[in-house]
């Protein structure tokens, strides 16, 4: 069914006769009413539109259902609202200083939907209902995003450092944070469109990445010089981020190839959504979001190191790797393996109470066996080396086979 979320739309749609049901979002219509007189209404669909009551009338009259908005949401965050967010609509009242979070559109969504961390809210039937419909709204507006485009997800855990320590740097560990950012940025100056779970951390590190695709080495340095270790959700670590955005947008809003998208969840909202994403597509249930996050990534995932969510999205994107649509290509996965992350020996997991505890997991030999079953171990590859990454995501998004994903983006 055709959609439509804008006046323009609306009066081409109107002025060729209504010539098929349509879906009308979340537009005011009052006082337009005379305009849909002409045209058969039968089988359209008003969501989440300012109606005067004598259109409300002819489209019940017609059989059009009118879906208001229900108002238990956030008056911010309306079920029907057209187009994904900006950082600038969930920061709303931000101060210059990264103050008053707790003023913010974003904190609006938290507070309504959780008690506290890892708490979520009771919800009744209306307030469920009401949640669902705001994140199938956003799923649609994802979708039109992506449509068309060479799209890969970088995941990674929360929790990662901005800065390496230096007692690290010393050792010679890498700096996954920077090498995630190298990536994301390579990737994004050859087309591909960067998604991430849109929160701190490593998914940070992939939004920034794109953020400065076109950037040369001073001005990538001169972000890094900003962007400290500040506790993700302080004042501090979004006072840096606004300032790392300035120094790499002036004052315009990010275009081409340094969009991005971030898909957060207020079910994680003590996570904050990074700065650097040019969108996000911030849901309520994470179920929704999580599945978006591995079946929108037509041209691959990679796997920096993480925790249970993390693990859950390997896991959900090796199911559909084993399960393909007949005549699909599978989906490459790459996974990070600094300091062997992934293929932890399975005689030597940690302990309750180690200190510190080891995070490392034992998951590839799993992956590959499933992958092995399903032949899919092509689609596979394990490095520490960005360039190798790179080109491995680039040599399969030139071959000719579309993925699932590309079912779910209408590219076929």
């Amino acid at each position: 069914m055709k959609v439509i979320d804008s006046i323009q739309d609306l009066y081409h749609w109107l002025g060729d006769g209504a010539p098929e049901p349509a879906a009308i979002l979340g537009l005011d219509l009052t006082h337009r009413d005379a305009a849909f007189a002409a045209v058969s209404l039968a089988g359209s669909f008003f969501l989440g539109c300012k109606m005067n009551e004598a259109l409300i009338v002819l489209a019940y009259r017609q059989g059009a259902p009118a879906i208001a908005e229900t108002g238990v949401l956030p008056p911010t965050l309306p079920a029907f609202g057209r187009g994904l967010y900006t950082v600038d609509d969930l920061y709303a009242g931000l101060g210059a200083d990264g103050s008053f979070w707790e003023t913010t559109p974003d904190h609006d969504g938290y507070r309504w939907f959780m008690k506290g961390p890892g708490e979520p809210k009771a919800l009744g039937l209306v307030e469920m209902l009401s949640a669902r419909l705001h994140d199938t709204v956003q799923e649609r507006e994802v979708v039109a995003l992506l449509e068309g485009r060479k799209v890969v997800a970088i995941m990674g855990g929360h929790d990662f450092a901005r800065e390496l320590d230096p007692a690290d740097a010393a050792k010679g560990k890498p700096d996954v944070y920077w090498q995630c950012v190298e990536i994301a940025k390579t990737l994004a100056e050859a087309d591909f469109l960067i998604i991430s779970g849109g929160g701190p951390g490593l998914m940070e590190a992939a939004n920034l990445g794109a953020l400065l695709a076109g950037a040369d080495a001073a001005k990538v340095a001169g972000v890094k010089a900003i962007l400290k270790n500040h506790k993700f959700g302080s004042a501090e670590w979004r006072a840096t981020a606004l300032a790392a955005r300035k120094l790499i947008l002036g004052g315009a809003d990010p275009a081409g190839q340094q969009q991005s998208l971030g898909i957060p969840t207020w079910f994680y909202g003590h996570e904050p959504p990074n700065m650097f994403a040019s969108h996000h597509a911030k849901m309520f249930y994470n179920s929704l979001r999580e599945d978006g996050l591995v079946t929108w990534a037509n041209s691959g995932i990679l796997y920096f190191e993480g925790n249970g969510g993390t693990v859950q999205e390997i896991f959900q994107d090796a199911s559909q790797n084993y399960y393909p649509i007949p005549g699909t290509a599978r989906t490459p996965m790459i996974f990070y393996n600094t300091n062997g992350y992934w293929d932890r020996p399975c005689d030597t997991l940690s302990k309750p109470g180690d200190t510190p505890m080891d995070k490392r997991k034992p998951l590839l030999p799993l992956v590959k066996q499933l992958a092995a079953e399903k032949s899919f171990l092509d689609a596979i590859l394990v490095t520490t080396d960005p360039a190798e990454a790179v080109a491995f995501i680039v040599a399969a998004a030139a071959k000719a086979a579309p993925t699932k994903a590309d079912i779910k983006l209408h590219n076929l």
